[in-house]
């Protein structure tokens, strides 16, 4: 069974054993697969929990789904509510598990998906451009123009529509936590970067210039001035083996907990 097969069936459960978990398809990948969101409680404040932006970060897919599987009852018991979107880039993650390339980041055109949104997107093309990264390919590329993809569309929609409050994307690897954008500084956001490191073990870190802009964290901080997270789980070289993900759940399970049930 392919990767994508097994997350749809993971969804599928999901829905099946928890009646109170909301389901719904919020668009289609280039390939005409579909991007799938979780709902979970109905909560004032609003946490939005993504991942596999990135093809050969797919673990991250994994990690989520569990979270998702083991705490939906407590999750809908809390005073928030979790929107989950486990895999972003369907196509990319697909290709990247059946063996095509390991290297693999964008989604199936070639466009990396994190570098393909509004918050300086012209600035982050100036410095992939110099970096010889002109063109669709492995990495990097970041598109035509801004949300030209329709699983970076999707994301910005799905956000902008239920007025999210908090966003946590998952990504690898590095075991660090970014939570600034240039120019902001959203109410609370530095707190809650230490109570999640504290309760990982990640280091908090600034982003590198070459991967600054154009990501989904930047975006959603420049837009709304809220608090936004990538969070690099694990160590090594992307793609992480899956005997990292035992170790990679728990650290990152620890930090769901602080803002699901604060």
């Amino acid at each position: 069974m392919s990767f994508f097969s097994e997350f749809e069936t993971s969804v599928f459960e999901i829905i099946a054993a928890n009646p109170q978990v909301n389901h719904a398809v919020i668009g289609m990948s280039r390939l005409n697969r579909a991007i799938h969101a979780l709902t979970i409680g109905h909560g004032e404040k609003s946490v939005l929990v993504n991942a596999t932006h990135h093809a050969n970060e797919w673990i991250t897919t994994l990690v989520l789904t569990r979270f998702i599987k083991e705490y939906a009852n407590e999750i809908f018991k809390s005073n928030i509510t979790m929107h989950c979107i486990p895999l972003v880039n369907p196509d990319g993650a697909e290709f990247v598990t059946d063996g095509f390339s390991s290297e693999w980041k964008a989604n199936i055109c070639g466009v990396d998906l994190n570098s393909n949104y509004p918050a300086g997107w012209d600035i982050a093309k100036k410095n992939k451009f110099a970096r010889g990264f002109t063109k669709p390919g492995p990495r990097d590329y970041v598109g035509p123009a801004p949300l030209s993809e329709p699983e970076s569309c999707a994301m910005a929609a799905y956000t902008t529509f239920y007025d999210i409050d908090i966003t946590i994307s998952l990504h690898t690897q590095g075991e660090e936590i970014y939570w600034r954008y240039p120019g902001f500084n959203p109410p609370g956001a530095e707190e809650l970067a230490r109570r999640f490191a504290a309760a990982s073990g990640y280091k908090l870190e600034e982003v590198p210039d070459e991967s600054s802009h154009a990501g989904y964290r930047d975006w959603f901080i420049q837009t709304f001035n809220r608090p936004g997270f990538t969070i690099e789980c694990g160590l090594g070289e992307n793609p992480l083996p899956l005997s990292q993900f035992n170790d990679i759940y728990k650290k990152v399970s620890e930090l769901l907990k602080v803002v699901i049930f604060p």
